[in-house]
């Protein structure tokens, strides 16, 4: 009789990592690019106070520290020196990501939802509930360069800058993704996408990640039309595409998904989240990706490369 099949065991770097910490849900996280070998992370959350963390480790390097409500959103500059976040307090705030102060704060009439910061230009976008898209200086504090409406349902709203630095790209709960000229304050294309859950931009490659229903569709952002498009047996709540292109994580759920993305092929389903996942992002070194959930938590998983990489035979003799 053939001996049964033995599982592995994985090295370190391929297990899951739990940060802890926040005491409300997690609703998005960002990285930072690659500076000096390593990189960072920063978790919004609920309870008002993103936290930074080591993108490799998960180890806890700082608070930021002065929202009166909800953050929702976070990003970095380009050199991953300043991070700026978007509140339910009606604010954008600018911070110093090295000692965590706090630069500027800028006041909207309404809950910020989202925020996005230019990669080359000093110039950030937030998305608020009164439906409206503002461009900010993030070194002239006091210039608020544009304003303009952007969908007719103020829930889930996205905004990102587009590949040049004339363009935005936004969506919401009214199903329509648009990219907008801000030289004009005109859309230049727009779709529409039934049963939208979420949108994420991988700047990597260059594509438009889109979750809705039981689908995850990758957009071009010049022209919004369609690269590949991923059919799966479970609603897609959030997505990220690995910088490599390798790997497509999707939110289902309780559950992170890794799906192939040359055959489709689902190959991983964590599990141990005690909420839904409400967002995921790919670490820039494509090693892990991160998910943040209704459960305060972060977890760190490692990609399937990664765990298939690391395993290492059973020390046990038999």
């Amino acid at each position: 009789m053939a001996a049964d099949r033995v599982q592995m065991p994985l090295a370190q770097e391929a297990k899951v990592k739990v940060c802890s910490g926040h005491t409300r849900p997690v609703p998005h996280i960002a990285y930072s690019r690659i500076v000096d070998g390593t990189y960072w992370f920063v978790s919004s959350c609920h309870d008002g106070k993103p936290m930074l963390r080591n993108g490799e480790t998960g180890d806890w390097v700082g608070t930021f520290d002065g929202h009166k409500g909800a953050v929702f959103c976070a990003c970095f500059n380009y050199a991953a020196t300043h991070i700026t976040t978007a509140s339910g307090d009606y604010s954008v705030k600018l911070w110093d990501a090295i000692n965590g102060d706090c630069k500027y704060s800028w006041t909207h009439p309404h809950c910020v939802k989202f925020v996005d910061w230019h990669r080359s230009q000093p110039r950030i976008v937030s998305a608020a509930m009164d439906k409206k898209i503002r461009i900010f200086d993030t070194e002239r504090y006091d210039a608020k360069l544009m304003e303009w409406e952007g969908h007719d349902d103020q829930q889930k709203m996205t905004v990102f800058w587009g590949e040049d630095s004339n363009s935005i790209i936004s969506s919401a709960a009214d199903n329509i993704i648009k990219k907008w000229d801000i030289r004009t304050g005109y859309v230049t294309q727009s779709l529409k996408i039934d049963a939208l859950n979420a949108v994420e931009y991988s700047r990597a490659n260059k594509l438009l990640i889109v979750s809705a229903g039981k689908a995850v569709t990758l957009l071009k952002p010049d022209d919004l039309s369609i690269k590949q498009e991923f059919i799966l047996n479970e609603e897609a709540d959030c997505a990220d595409l690995a910088p490599d292109f390798k790997h497509l994580a999707v939110g289902s759920k309780l559950k992170a998904k890794e799906y192939d993305v040359a055959t489709g092929e689902e190959q991983e389903s964590h599990k141990g989240h005690h909420g839904p996942v409400f967002h995921l992002r790919y670490s820039p070194d494509s090693q892990t990706f991160a998910s943040g959930s209704e459960d305060g938590m972060v977890r760190i998983w490692p990609t399937t490369t990664t765990i298939r990489r690391n395993r290492k035979p059973d020390d046990q003799d038999g």
